[in-house]
């Protein structure tokens, strides 16, 4: 029979030797969660917890190698975030609650804020770049930049642009944005299209502009992008403008649009080639078309 003093060294080095075990197999995750807004000692005890199960303040205070004084405190944070419940008895222990539950709706939350983080930092690298030739103290010499202001000049300037393209054109606009192409500009982008150049536009396609992305999309190139990029429209690597839409409404008749209109080819062929970067990447014509129907 195994003596008292045997049994006892047996009990208390086999929770040591596991619990260093976790710890040392689950760093990363450690630090993962920390990274989700768990603090170092609330991570270490989910992490003990997820794989051991319930457990008592003590049990988790040795094997999350948190100190004593702190336990409680994290223990009651993990409560407060939802990532812990409470097992009644003497001894209270405590269970972790499944990361299905709750950190992986969190981790899908920051996917998506990420996505739009990083959309907003491309736009803003876009902006800046432009703005080194746009805002200068001295006037650019070589080529025009113009501003233009209100609506009805802005769709007079896109349609000239359109209007003498032979090679191509690149346009980037809003949900709403390619409803007003399609209202202001369908007739000029499809002659565009039958003089030979290749038309092609960049929008959110949803259910209110579904029917008018399928029948541009009968003439023209037409793709669905979730976040448009910086809005512009762009014809034979030749000009370009940007366009700021106040406000961004289906109404072709009226607003406050602010747009400048370059024809440095610096600013055309870099945006343009982003345009073909981003464009490589989405849907082509045919799946846009069968979304919309």
């Amino acid at each position: 029979m195994m003596s008292t003093e045997t049994s006892l060294k047996t009990v208390v080095s086999e929770p040591r030797s596991l619990g260093v075990k976790v710890l040392a197999a689950d760093e990363f995750s450690v630090q993962s969660l920390m990274k989700l807004g768990l603090t170092e000692y609330e991570a270490r005890i989910y992490v003990v917890l997820t794989k051991m199960g319930p457990r008592n303040a003590s049990e988790i205070s040795f094997l999350g190698k948190v100190p004593r004084p702190k336990t409680y405190g994290a223990i009651r944070g993990l409560e407060s975030k939802g990532l812990l419940r409470i097992v009644p008895g003497k001894p209270e222990r405590y269970m972790a609650v499944s990361p299905n539950d709750v950190l992986v709706p969190l981790v899908d939350k920051l996917n998506k804020e990420t996505g739009e983080c990083v959309q907003v930092v491309e736009n803003l690298a876009m902006a800046f770049e432009s703005s080194k030739y746009v805002y200068t103290e001295k006037p650019y010499e070589r080529y025009d930049l113009w501003s233009v202001r209100g609506r009805d000049k802005v769709y007079k300037r896109i349609q000239d642009m359109i209007g003498e393209a032979k090679v191509n054109v690149c346009f980037t606009t809003t949900a709403n944005g390619l409803v007003r192409i399609y209202k202001a500009h369908s007739e000029v982008l499809e002659k565009a299209a039958d003089r030979g150049a290749k038309v092609k536009v960049m929008a959110p396609v949803n259910q209110t502009n579904a029917s008018v992305a399928r029948e541009l999309g009968e003439v023209i190139e037409v793709r669905n992008v979730s976040v448009p990029i910086m809005h512009f429209a762009s014809a034979d690597s030749a000009e370009i403008i940007f366009i700021e839409d106040i406000p961004d409404d289906t109404n072709v008749n009226a607003g406050q649009d602010v747009a400048t209109w370059t024809n440095d080819p610096l600013l055309v062929k870099s945006h343009e080639k982003i345009f073909e970067q981003t464009w490589s990447t989405l849907q082509p014509k045919e799946a846009v078309k069968a979304k919309a129907r």
